[in-house]
Formats: structure tokens, C-alpha cells, sequence
């Protein structure tokens, strides 16, 4: 099954962090995104800041939608860096994994146009 069409588990706040051997299991799935300081995390180059402010407000909106929040930030006035983590359990869950791969597959429709 294709990771971005697996549901999100809500309530996983007494389950243990993905082990660093599911990580590497789950990284090549998200090919966009790499580990930075125990998150699962990505850059997006917008082309100027107005750009940048929209997206983080689409994957604002995108990630409420769905229940899963990620950390966001503005830097260098254009770049966009999102990153996973499920605080509830100090590490890395599947959800964090599904999340991005959603995401991805939005910002390539997004490029693409069909949004």
C-alpha cells in the first residue's frame, strides 16, 4: 500500500517511537525528506517571502485537516522547512511518515498545478 493512502492512527500517545531500523525501513518512501536532529524534515524554496507565507498557511490548514501538526518556519525569506515529529511519544511515529508522503504528493499536484 502506497504510504500516503494509509490512515492516520489517532491516539497513539501510549505507543513507543518508530526504532531507527523502521526509520531506515520507511525512509526511502519519502524520498524528499531526510532525518535532521530526530525529526523527519524537508525544505521548500518558494519564490519570495508572499509565496513562502501561503504555503505555510496551505500546510497549516492541510495538516488540521488531518490531525497531525507539524513544525514550520520561514527561512532566509522564501525557504519553507517543515518537520515530523509526534511530541505525544519523543520520536518518530508512522503517522509522521504518512504525513510527509501526503504532503509530497500535494506539493508535486501543487507544482503541477491541479490544486
Amino acid at each position: 500500500m502506497d504510504l500516503s493512502s494509509e490512515p492516520i492512527h489517532p491516539g497513539i500517545a501510549d505507543t513507543a517511537p518508530l526504532t531507527r531500523r523502521e526509520i531506515a525501513g520507511l525512509l526511502p518512501e519519502v524520498p524528499d525528506w531526510s532525518l535532521v536532529g530526530g525529526r523527519l524534515s524537508a525544505r521548500f524554496a518558494c519564490r519570495e517571502f508572499a509565496d513562502a507565507a501561503r504555503l505555510v498557511h496551505e500546510i497549516a490548514a492541510f495538516a488540521m485537516r488531518e490531525g497531525h501538526l507539524p513544525d514550520i518556519g520561514i527561512h532566509e525569506n522564501r525557504m519553507v522547512d517543515v518537520a515530523w515529529y509526534t511530541y505525544a511519544i519523543g520520536g518518530l511515529s508512522k503517522n509522521d511518515f504518512i504525513m510527509a508522503a501526503r504532503l509530497s504528493d500535494r506539493l508535486r499536484s501543487r507544482q503541477a498545478g491541479t490544486l
